[in-house]
């Protein structure tokens, strides 16, 4: 039976055959983070990331079929080699938060998210646990889940 967690949250498990420094390093990096942090024919661009508890970003995700997606967060907790925990909140290129339907998305996507990696290291290689504070199903059909995949596929490709 799957986990009633898992139903009302993006829940997603990858192994890494690389040592968990490495890992925490492509997240918490801005540099390694705009080789992998954006699905398949985007990139990623930043106008401001401090990775640190408390500390803020403001990014945009480009694509050239469907435009501009500007995105704001804060680090609740950042937690070396270990843990990140940071909101998702979509927003306008100035770094106002905007409600996701102006933009085009789904009605029922919320306008913050909250997002926990966590990393555990397993005979050498690193485990990382990824939940977003959004419906699985909702992720899956608004495209957010396969986009995590994706960009999680490329943080793999730039780890080897």
């Amino acid at each position: 039976m799957e986990n009633q967690r898992n139903i009302n949250e993006v829940f997603i498990e990858e192994t890494f055959n690389a040592r968990i420094e490495k890992v925490f390093q492509a997240w918490t990096d801005p540099e390694k983070l705009m080789k992998w942090y954006a699905p398949e024919g985007c990139a990623i661009s930043f106008n401001h990331i401090e990775v640190k508890t408390g500390g803020k970003f403001h990014s945009c995700i480009s694509n050239p079929q469907y435009g501009d997606c500007w995105c704001i967060g804060e680090y609740i907790e950042v937690i070396p080699n270990s843990k990140l925990v940071f909101t998702m909140v979509n927003a306008d290129e100035i770094g106002n938060p905007i409600n996701p339907v102006d933009i085009g998305m789904d009605s029922e996507w919320p306008g913050a998210t909250l997002v926990t990696v966590t990393l555990t290291e397993v005979d050498g290689k690193t485990k990382l646990q990824l939940h977003q504070t959004v419906s699985q199903e909702l992720a899956k059909k608004t495209g957010a889940y396969p986009s995590w995949l994706q960009m999680l596929d490329n943080l793999n490709s730039i780890l080897n």
